[in-house]
């Protein structure tokens, strides 16, 4: 059983499991007090969808009773302090009967930070995944974060990987660097390039990280749907992504993707490089892409990328990309 905090209790305090009919817009509140910093586009949707979802009423208390997997999306734990909300843990299952468990959204108000909340949650969340037969666990992390990752770790949790999230407000003027010993052409739409971008993927992923996100040949493959999204993204106020590759004796030694913003949407780049060249090659990629971004001189470009490339993370700062923030993927086999 889960060890509650040893403090006074009254009626209204301690530790529960989350109601989503009664708790939702409450928990939204503390998620968005608790990430201010941390929230991007896709953590705002998600705290709207909160939000709606909370106004459905009795329908949400139906739903959660009357469906594993709706139940299964939205279980967790509150922690309240005289008829308040003052800490959340959200469990979720990776994908419909599947042994994997997310843990998400642990955030603890700050004038109760300190006082073994965070730990009472997870300790709550992990015997809950424990007795629906779930076999291990994934959750992220700030890097920056120490007394989480200090929980996390005293726990059982192991470090797999970081995503870097990095910034440039305003794109500089770039000259394109040449390469003198590989070939840099565009990224054909074709199986052969396909194959050649899947496998230099599958080279540049340490074994530890494609265990827990597969490379899968399909993600590379890029057709009428790819060549319909350029069309799109076009008359949106944007442009066709740039796909360039380096390529050497038939073999994928690097890719580089820039795909430009549209009105309302940031610019993006993506960059792979094979172990073999890295250091090398980075900062010529680099300039192609922000080259070519130049065109969109008013788009914010962001970038998601890996913390076992560190050679690409100080490439994209050595043009001003600033790092907003690191997330730590953690892992426990139970």
């Amino acid at each position: 059983m889960v060890a509650v905090i040893a403090r006074p209790k009254t009626e209204a305090s301690g530790l529960r499991p989350l109601e989503p009919s009664r708790d939702l817009a409450e928990v939204a509140r503390l998620i968005q007090i608790a990430f201010a910093d941390e929230l991007d586009r896709a953590g705002r949707a998600a705290l709207r969808e909160m939000r709606n979802m909370s106004r459905l009423g009795p329908l949400l208390w139906w739903l959660d009773r009357a469906s594993i997997e709706f139940s299964e999306l939205l279980s967790g734990f509150v922690w309240v302090e005289e008829g308040r909300i003052v800490g959340n843990i959200t469990v979720s299952r990776a994908a419909p009967g599947s042994h994997r468990w997310i843990i998400s959204n642990v955030a603890v108000a700050e004038p109760y930070r300190g006082q073994g909340i965070a730990r009472t949650l997870m300790d709550a969340a992990i015997e809950l995944i424990c007795e629906w037969g779930g076999k291990l666990i994934t959750l992220q992390v700030r890097d920056n974060n120490a007394p989480a990752l200090h929980l996390y770790r005293s726990l059982g949790f192991q470090e797999i990987f970081g995503t870097a999230y990095l910034r440039l407000d305003h794109v500089p003027e770039v000259e394109p660097q040449r390469f003198h010993s590989a070939r840099l052409r565009p990224r054909h739409l074709t199986p052969s390039d396909a194959r050649k971008d899947y496998e230099l993927a599958r080279s540049a992923t340490p074994e530890r990280v494609q265990i827990e996100r597969p490379v899968r040949l399909a993600r590379y493959r890029l057709g009428f749907e790819q060549t319909l999204a350029d069309w799109t993204r076009h008359l949106a106020g944007g442009g066709p992504n740039l796909r360039l590759v380096l390529e050497n004796n038939g073999r994928f030694e690097a890719t580089i993707t820039a795909e430009t913003g549209t009105w309302w949407l940031e610019s993006r780049i993506f960059l792979t490089v094979h172990p073999d060249l890295r250091s090398q090659v980075e900062k010529k990629l680099v300039s192609h892409a922000l080259h070519y971004l130049k065109r969109w001189p008013r788009r914010i470009t962001l970038v998601r990328h890996p913390t076992y490339h560190p050679e690409g993370i100080e490439a994209l700062k050595s043009f001003g990309f600033r790092e907003e923030r690191t997330l730590v993927w953690m892992r426990r086999d139970l």
